[in-house]
């Protein structure tokens, strides 16, 4: 199994040093507990994505831990590496500075659309947002990006119910990426590609593992996803 990042190692501190224990957190979400231990045992991006961070700060917060060292997790801290349980304010004796609390990101990126993983997939919402969200970095200028939920398990442990993907339409779809893709009838299903070819789309599926082949005709488009994490 592969290291957590640095981001799911301080989220493990911040709980701790806010006195629960990781059910709490889960139940405080409404989550299972299966998938709050995904984000401090198993989660390997840079950044937290920054809804889920704002949802643990609240959480936090009433127990002594600053929203702002929360929120660090998901980008928005001048200085993300600095561990939480050496700042500044915990030295005894030490008077810290005044903290600037950087503005909130403006939501200018759309939803399109709630994500089934399973094999029935979701409908786009007839070209028309019906919400915006914080474009991550690696979207910044990507005029035609957008985003989307994950409804549904299919795709564990990559994709957890609820988890927020990102789409760069412009980006080249490539052997093993993940993928959204769009059906001819609007149907769309979230899968890792695998290969295509003149007659048909090949897609790999995680819960249960299964290959999937789509006849070219039904495809409508193709979309790469891209973590908020990730490179644009």
């Amino acid at each position: 199994m592969s290291e957590a990042s640095q981001a799911a190692r301080r989220l493990k501190l911040l709980r701790e040093r806010a006195g629960l224990s990781m059910r709490a957190v889960s139940e405080a979400l409404g989550w299972t507990l299966t998938r709050y231990q995904h984000y401090e045992d198993r989660y390997r991006r840079a950044y937290l994505p920054l809804d889920f961070a704002r949802q643990v700060a609240e959480i936090f917060a009433p127990r002594g831990v600053p929203a702002a060292e929360v929120l660090a997790l998901a980008g928005l801290d001048p200085d993300p590496s600095r561990p939480p349980e050496a700042a500044p304010a915990e030295r005894p004796g030490f008077l810290p500075q005044p903290m600037e609390i950087p503005a909130m990101p403006r939501r200018d990126l759309p939803v399109m659309g709630a994500v089934k993983g399973g094999a029935e997939g979701f409908y786009f919402n007839e070209g028309e947002a019906k919400e915006y969200v914080v474009r991550p970095p690696g979207l910044a200028g990507v005029s035609n990006a957008f985003a989307l939920y994950v409804d549904g398990e299919s795709m564990e442990p990559r994709y957890y119910a609820g988890e927020m993907l990102y789409v760069n339409p412009n980006r080249p779809v490539t052997r093993g990426c993940f993928v959204a893709v769009e059906m001819a009838d609007g149907q769309c299903l979230i899968k890792q590609f695998v290969r295509r070819n003149d007659d048909q789309v090949v897609l790999a599926q995680f819960n249960p593992a299964k290959e999937i082949r789509l006849p070219v005709g039904r495809v409508k488009r193709i979309y790469r996803i891209t973590g908020s994490g990730e490179p644009g």
